[in-house]
Parts: C-alpha cells; structure tokens; sequence
C-alpha cells in the first residue's frame, strides 16, 4: 500500500443529545485543534440541519460534517437548500456525508431496491444543484455555494467502488479493524485508478468509538454504553473484525447476551455484560496519550481521517486534541 501522511483527526457524535450538549462539544472540538465535527442523523431525534445551525453559530472555523444523511429519507434537493442556507450564513464549512441509514430507511419503508445507484445519484444530482446546474426535470437552485465534499457512509464493496467515481471520500463505520481498514483502502485505491482519479483526491475515514478519562477504568466504563448499543443494532460485526482472532461464534454469543440484557434492563444493563477485552478491542478508551498513539496509528492502516466517535464530553474533547498535537502537526480548518 502507498504510504500516506499521518491522518488528520476529527471528533463525531449523534444527534441523541441534547442540542446544547451538541454545541458545547462543537466549541471544545474547536479548541482541541480537530478539522470536523461530524453530526450522524439517528433518525427520529433531533434535526441536524437546526443542531449544525447551532454549532456554526458558536464556533468560528471548525468544519462541520453531516456523518450521516439518508437520501432515501432527505431527498438531495431538500439537502442541498438546507447546504445553501447554512453556506449563506456560516461559510464554506459544511461537508455531507451521504449513506443508506438501514435502521431509519428500513422502519419508514423507504430503502430502494438498488441502494448502490441511489447513493451514485444522490450524490451526481446534489453536486449538480450545489453547482448551479439542473436536476430533477430542470429543477435548480436559486443560489450557488462553493463545492462541499460529499462523503459516502459505508462499509458494502460495491458502494465503495462506486465512490471512487462518484465521492469525494467515505466514512467507515465503527469496530473496524487495522486489518478490514486496509482491505476496503485497497479496494479504493483500484476504484480511484479505474476512474482515472488520484489517492491524494479522496478522504478516507472512519468512526473510532472513543472515550477519554485520567483513568483508564473510567474511560472504559464511558465507552461501554456506546459498544452495547452497537453490538445491538448491527447483527454481525464479525467481517469487520478480520485479523483480530476473534471468532465470529463468539461475537454473536455477547450479542446474545447483550440483547437479553437489553430487553430487560436497557442499554446500562447491556453494557456490564460486556467483557472488558471485548470493550478494549471494540472501542480506544484510555488516558488522552495512550487514545492519542493508538488512534495515529490507524493511519499505517490507510486511513487520512480518525474520527473520535460517540463517547467524548467537552473536556474528553479538549484533552484528547491536547494529546494529539503533540503528536502532529496543528489541523487546520481552511
């Protein structure tokens, strides 16, 4: 694999909290020196497009990311007013983030029976509204902003190839391996090549459940809620944990567990159930140097941004981005 610089370091959160907390973590992302805030759409909580306004508002350059948006739920040219409305007011700091949201889709009915070309045209058809040019039988916005990155959530190959051609970037999800990493760069690198694009034009990320805390024990423990949840919603993780040596029998026998757990207690009674060493490989939860090694080392995996996912509260926030800029050089939100 191509040898890449050391990744750039970013900060994500769902839209389950409260709009304030929202903001206050936006401002600490600010002053700890990270590139984005990402904003994922859980659906049927709060609406980002209000949240991001917020976080535009108190902050001054930090970028701000839609990681993700369904456009099986928000039709594109609805996104791409709402990006026109916030570029207006707040600036070219806004990047979108574009993937099928299986959980949201599934319950409203709305998943297309080509999830790949929907994803492929969502993207050609925001680019083109955002451009000033037409879509959708002539349709076309009254304004134009500047270009705005658009990303595509996913883990699937061929949604993957199809970013080469079509995406500035992708996000992978949680609880994936160095090894899984390196495998879905690779499968990039070759769609970028066919479509006769560069590496260095394409951002590859991915979500790293995160927590920090003086003692380590305490940041495992704020880290284990965000784990259970996950172990709950995604039936296998196991391809994602390729190279790690666990096996996929016993993932899905703590899942067991943690349904049961969850069915019966909630999600605080999920996560005791949690092995520690599972949490540990699931989640980078430590003291802000240790969190900061090990997240810089995901780039060797290929990736160009480690999003610190879920778990950091402001002060989490602000001593983790101390940590790390010890360790690169400052970020900037240009």
């Amino acid at each position: 694999m191509t040898l890449r610089p050391a990744p750039g370091f970013d900060v994500g959160l769902d839209n389950a909290r409260t709009t304030e907390e929202i903001v206050s973590v936006a401002r600490a992302t600010e002053r700890g020196g990270f590139g984005t805030i990402w904003i994922a759409e859980q659906h049927f909580y709060r609406g980002v497009f209000t949240i991001a306004a917020a976080a535009a508002e108190a902050t001054s350059s930090v970028r701000i990311g839609f990681g993700i948006l369904s456009p099986f739920i928000r039709h594109p040219a609805s996104v791409a007013m709402e990006l026109a409305s916030l570029t207006e007011r707040y600036g070219d700091r806004f990047a979108l983030g574009y993937g099928v949201a299986h959980i949201g889709s599934s319950r409203l009915g709305t998943v297309p029976s080509n999830q790949v070309a929907g994803l492929r045209d969502a993207a050609i058809a925001t680019r083109a509204l955002l451009r000033g040019e037409t879509a959708y039988n002539g349709a076309r916005l009254s304004c134009r902003i500047p270009p705005v990155s658009i990303y595509l959530g996913s883990m699937g190959p061929q949604s993957l190839r199809m970013s080469g051609a079509h995406y500035d970037g992708a996000l992978l999800g949680v609880m994936c391996s160095p090894t899984f990493i390196a495998s879905r760069a690779e499968m990039i690198e070759a769609a970028l090549a066919k479509a006769g694009r560069s590496r260095d034009d394409f951002s590859l990320g991915a979500l790293v459940l995160t927590a920090v805390a003086d003692n380590p024990a305490d940041a495992r423990h704020a880290v284990r809620k965000s784990v259970a949840y996950y172990l709950a919603e995604i039936p296998d993780v196991s391809p994602r944990l390729v190279g790690t040596g666990v096996s996929r029998q016993d993932l899905l026998s703590v899942r067991a567990q943690v349904l049961e757990a969850k069915a019966t207690g909630g999600l605080e009674a999920a996560a005791a159930v949690l092995p520690d060493d599972l949490v540990d490989l699931l989640a980078v939860a430590g003291a802000p140097d240790d969190v900061a090694e090990r997240l810089a080392g995901l780039g060797d995996a290929g990736l160009d941004r480690v999003v610190a996912h879920h778990a950091l509260d402001a002060d989490a926030t602000v001593a983790l981005g101390a940590a790390l800029a010890g360790r690169t050089p400052p970020t900037s939100h240009d």
